[in-house]
């Protein structure tokens, strides 16, 4: 009998150094730095220019669940995807014409990224995820997650499941980003399809380096998403939308759970 799922496994491998190799390299123009921001003369102005980037990067930066709150088991308990999110950032705003080295910030922040899950006993997932770069930016992003599905689910009763996941941005050369998620989330399945919503909390950790001369600013905030995976064979397609009062991301994984 033929080997689908190693030949899918191999398919997906070459699609993910696809992905790699033709994500573009950041742009000098789309460079976020924050020079202006120390030329800044009104404090007030500045400190809530700054409060605005960190609060939209680190929205962007933090996790996108792209999955349903159902455990994946042991055996063999493997979700592998590549997604795409988008982030529909306020560019209209000063605080990323300050942000951006030309001055021109792009409308949206656009993440490829890679995801691997394993599931573990008790219910517990854990998973990783790499973004090459964050595109109109010079960040690229790596992340590591738990989740606890302390309800399983049944043909009758819905999964629940508590998330953590901790996210570090690297590229940049004047600050440091770092986001640490939390949520909670429900899942039922019907059929080929398992719709999910889940609320959580993004605390974002965004610090200038010193000879900035710029206050470190950690804003939360409440998020919710929903979305729905699509089961077909070892095939999933799993779109999801993530909304933190008036801040939109639209996110897309495409890959194998097995």
């Amino acid at each position: 009998m033929p080997d689908y799922a190693g030949k899918k496994g191999w398919i997906l491998a070459a699609s993910a150094f696809l992905l790699l190799a033709l994500t573009p390299q950041a742009e000098a123009g789309s460079k976020i730095i924050l020079t202006k921001f120390s030329q800044m003369t009104d404090i007030s102005d500045r400190d809530s220019q700054m409060n605005g980037l960190a609060r939209e990067l680190g929205l962007t930066a933090a996790a996108i669940p792209l999955a349903p709150a159902e455990p994946l088991g042991l055996v063999p308990g493997v979700d592998i995807g590549l997604g795409i999110s988008v982030a529909d950032i306020h560019d209209e705003n000063a605080y990323w014409d300050n942000a951006v080295a030309d001055g021109k910030p792009k409308p949206v922040l656009i993440l490829p990224q890679i995801i691997v899950r394993k599931g573990i006993p008790w219910g517990i997932d854990l998973g990783a995820s790499y973004t090459p770069t964050v595109i109109g930016s010079n960040l690229s992003l790596v992340g590591a997650e738990a989740k606890w599905s302390f309800v399983k689910g049944s043909m009758l009763t819905p999964a629940l499941a508590l998330r953590v996941d901790f996210h570090h941005a690297f590229g940049a050369s004047d600050f440091s980003l770092q986001t640490l998620s939390t949520d909670i989330s429900i899942s039922k399945g019907f059929g080929r399809l398992k719709p999910y919503t889940g609320v959580g909390m993004d605390f974002i950790f965004f610090n200038p380096d010193a000879f900035t001369n710029l206050k470190k600013t950690d804003p939360r905030e409440l998020k919710g998403y929903a979305g729905v995976r699509i089961k077909l064979l070892l095939i999933q397609i799993v779109p999801e939308i993530d909304l933190a009062r008036d801040f939109l991301i639209y996110s897309l994984k495409v890959g194998l759970v097995l």
